[in-house]
């Protein structure tokens, strides 16, 4: 590599000419090349004159001298770099300056000659440096690029030292919680790690990757650290995105360096996560420079995997939640031929996360962990370890030494809706909220289903949401029946119907509900077969061109809208009849703002339906 003091040094010279070309460059003067110079006498001076030969002539005239003057010309083929000065001295006569003169020669002083001539002779020195200031400069700049690709190429191509330091994990299986299937299928990486030679005696073949599929958050990196450490085995953890560069090769240069040092520290595990960055399906439509790098970094990582054998003790996890966008070369057997999905925890495996996430911080005894992990269907282990974290964080705030209930009430109710926000409400406008959220409890409670149950009512702002209703599923819900779809829908439409029972009017508050209420339907009519057109899927799941016919479709559509109907009118009927309840749960939240699920149900029980049933 060129010494860096002889990289400056070249640089201070080339400032320096620089610097010297910039003066002259400012006192005026322009380069010229330098000329020669020819001495005559008088008479061929003037001869040459005269033929046409002379050009930029020049007559000199002596000081306290009749007519002696020194003449200056130069040869007229002689232009450019061979440019010849011709010199002489005459007496001439009045004849002969007028014929100079025809020929435009100029007449000068000897001190304004002077003058020029030096200007002359300053064009002649910044010739001479630009002459040397171009090409050094091209020299400098040239052995500048140099040095910095020398000095700093590793940056661009192969990963550094420091990146391929491998790590001993310290994770083991006891710390990664509410994925025991998934856990259950890596057991056999740390088996095979620990004694391959248990395997090789029955010919077996361990999979050379394993591609760990699910949404983020599920504990996917946590799940690879845990068999590196389970295993004693060296962890190399990069991302996808590590591999992708603005020069194309470079990729392709990581990937094996990458392998390289993982065959080199075995037994090892390389866990790359966003895997879909270097792995994504490979295009014919697409062309291009980052194209033609994802698809070398891609088939260097395919070669890479086929490189090795089991021997090796090197197994490759990659991590995703997008497996429909990845490269089928790199799914086939030999390289990642075992996908183990990680999905989102159920109600065991939430109870369990909050139990390992518990330990490290202060929970009041009040605390009960099964009640929360009832109330967070849907988080995913990242999120529940953020609630304990926003629940602490909340307690601190308020200056106590634990957390209690509330704390992670309040902390699941900003991660879901937003902070709460105070705004300054009309009167008008708690009612309207009062009443919308007591028509979403007091029809999820007169509806029977005890799966689902009311937890909380609020009319407190949250985010986007002037007021919300907050349910607790009892279990995991997998499927639903038909009634509780029923149930559903009425639930989502009693805040419409709540509103113009109650308030004679109706506002825009319900645009969320009827939405989901018009999927629901249409769900139940169109995919799911519950209704008098029977066992048929009418629509694609995925929303695209309908399955029926126009004529069949268009009956669907009927469908949906009597569903609607129906159950609107139902939801109309239930709350008139429950006019007495719906008041006082409308009451109490203006009165409170926040109300829990079981006063909602001693209210609902204090007041027995009206005689007027409608």
């Amino acid at each position: 590599m060129l010494p860096i003091r002889w990289f400056l040094a070249l640089l201070a010279v080339f400032l320096a000419v620089a610097g010297l070309d910039l003066w002259f460059s400012q006192t005026g003067a322009r380069p010229s090349s330098a000329t020669g110079e020819e001495r005559l006498d008088g008479a061929a001076f003037l001869a040459a004159a005269n033929a046409g030969e002379l050009r930029e002539g020049h007559i000199v005239y002596r000081a306290n001298s009749t007519g002696l003057a020194d003449l200056h010309a130069q040869r007229k083929g002689a232009a450019g770099a061979g440019a010849t000065h011709v010199r002489a001295t005459a007496r001439l006569t009045d004849a002969e300056v007028t014929a100079l003169r025809t020929q435009h020669f100029a007449e000068d002083d000897p001190v304004s000659y002077a003058a020029a001539r030096a200007v002359s002779a300053r064009e002649r020195t910044a010739s001479i440096v630009h002459a040397i200031v171009h090409p050094l400069g091209l020299i400098t700049l040239i052995v500048g690029i140099l040095f910095v690709v020398q000095r700093y190429a590793g940056r661009f191509t192969a990963f550094s030292a420091q990146r391929l330091r491998p790590v001993t994990s310290g994770v083991s299986f006891s710390s990664v919680a509410g994925c025991d299937e998934a856990k259950d299928e890596v057991y056999e990486v740390v088996e095979f790690l620990r004694d391959p030679a248990r395997f090789r005696q029955t010919g077996g073949r361990m999979p050379k990757g394993v591609l760990l599929v699910g949404p983020p958050g599920t504990g996917k990196t946590m799940l690879a650290k845990a068999v590196a450490g389970e295993a004693r085995a060296n962890f190399y953890s990069l991302s996808g995105s590590d591999f992708v560069e603005l020069y194309v090769g470079v990729g392709a240069s990581r990937v094996r360096s990458l392998f390289k040092k993982a065959r080199e520290t075995a037994p090892s595990i390389i866990f790359i996560d966003e895997i879909d960055a270097i792995g994504r399906q490979r295009s014919a439509a697409e062309s291009g420079g980052a194209q033609q790098e994802h698809d070398q970094t891609l088939n260097a990582l395919l070669v890479a995997m086929d490189g090795f054998d089991s021997d090796d003790a090197v197994v490759v996890f990659g991590a995703t939640n997008r497996p429909d966008t990845m490269d089928r070369a790199l799914l086939r057997p030999g390289r990642f031929d075992r996908q183990v999905s990680v999905g989102l925890p159920d109600l065991r495996g939430r109870l369990a996360i909050l139990q390992v996430h518990a330990g490290s911080v202060k929970l009041d005894p009040s605390v009960d962990l099964q009640e929360i992990a009832k109330a967070t269907p849907g988080f995913s282990g990242a999120d529940l370890a953020n609630l304990l974290n926003e629940g602490a964080i909340h307690a601190a705030r308020h200056r106590r030494a634990t957390i209690l209930h509330s704390d992670l009430d309040e902390a699941r109710d900003k991660i879901n809706w937003g902070r709460e926000t105070r705004r300054v409400m009309t009167v008008q406008d708690k009612a309207v909220i009062a009443y919308h959220e007591a028509g979403h409890a007091l029809m999820q409670v007169l509806s029977g289903e005890d799966v689902v149950r009311v937890q909380k009512v609020t009319i407190i702002p949250r985010g986007r949401s002037l007021g919300s209703t907050h349910f607790t599923p009892e279990r995991d819900l997998f499927n639903y029946s038909q009634p509780q779809l029923i149930a559903k829908l009425r639930c989502l439409m009693a805040g419409r119907v709540a509103e113009e029972i109650a308030l004679g009017s109706i506002t825009s508050g319900a645009s969320g509900d009827i939405q989901e209420a018009t999927k629901t339907a249409r769900q139940m009519v169109l995919e799911w077969g519950m209704s008098p057109l029977g066992f048929m899927a009418l629509s694609r799941p995925d929303g695209d061109e309908p399955l029926a016919s126009p004529q069949t479709f268009h009956e669907a559509e009927r469908h949906v809208r009597a569903l609607l109907d129906e159950n609107y009118a139902a939801t109309t009927r239930a709350l008139t009849t429950h006019r007495a309840a719906l008041d006082a749960i409308a009451d109490e939240l203006i009165r409170c703002e926040t109300i829990l699920g079981n006063d909602v149900r001693r209210i609902a029980a204090q007041h027995p339906p009206s005689a007027l049933a409608g």
